[in-house]
């Protein structure tokens, strides 16, 4: 099993966790391509150094000078294995799509949107869809627009030959969504709760 970070260094992953999944806004990554890459390509980049040369590259809107983490995975034979993808043998892996990364990596700690905190995740299921699984980061405040202390960020995944596209909301807003099966409340069956990363859990 995994150890478990600190408190300095689940603070240090959370302000980047979130700071990354909201810059998608902003301005786009080649590797994000639908909701579960968005949260894959936060995770991996807030884990790395953020050096010049990872500024440079990154081409974040705004500069930031968060710490960085400290306990870093190792990589296993140049691959940086992230993701719990299997129980019982534990194993891990690069890739983890929507639903493992919420079983398998993740916890459920309320279907009250309220009870989230920067860097959880809102999982919808719509077991209709060809891509039933959906996941949402949650932001809260945001270092790019501080009109709203409520943010979630969200890629829409590719949808009839088009690529999709990063969309940001309120979640006052997205109470209020035209369709009822996409407002994170408990009377809507396909919102399946509010999710921990299991990095950022003190419970984990």
């Amino acid at each position: 099993m995994r150890r478990a970070l600190d408190d300095s260094d689940r603070t240090a992953f959370r302000a980047w966790f979130t700071l990354l999944a909201d810059a998608e806004f902003e301005r786009r990554s080649p590797d994000v391509t639908d909701c579960a890459a968005l949260v894959r390509h936060a995770y991996r980049e807030a884990l790395r150094a953020h050096t010049p040369a990872w500024f440079q590259a990154a081409g974040l809107p705004r500069l930031v000078a968060y710490p960085d983490v400290r306990q870093v995975p190792p990589m296993v034979d140049g691959a940086w294995l992230l993701f719990r993808t299997a129980r019982q043998p534990e194993r891990f892996g690069e890739f983890a799509d929507a639903e493992s990364i919420v079983s398998l990596n993740a916890r459920r700690v309320s279907r009250d949107v309220r009870a989230a905190q920067p860097g959880d995740l809102l999982y919808f299921n719509h077991p209709e869809a060809d891509s039933p699984s959906h996941l949402m980061v949650y932001v809260g405040p945001s270092s790019f627009d501080r009109h709203r202390a409520d943010w979630l960020v969200y890629h829409t995944g590719p949808d009839e030959g088009t690529a999709g596209e990063v969309r940001k909301v309120a979640v006052a807003d997205l109470l209020r969504h035209p369709s009822p099966r996409w407002r994170p409340v408990q009377a809507n069956p396909a919102f399946i709760g509010v999710y921990r990363l299991s990095i950022l859990d003190r419970e984990h």
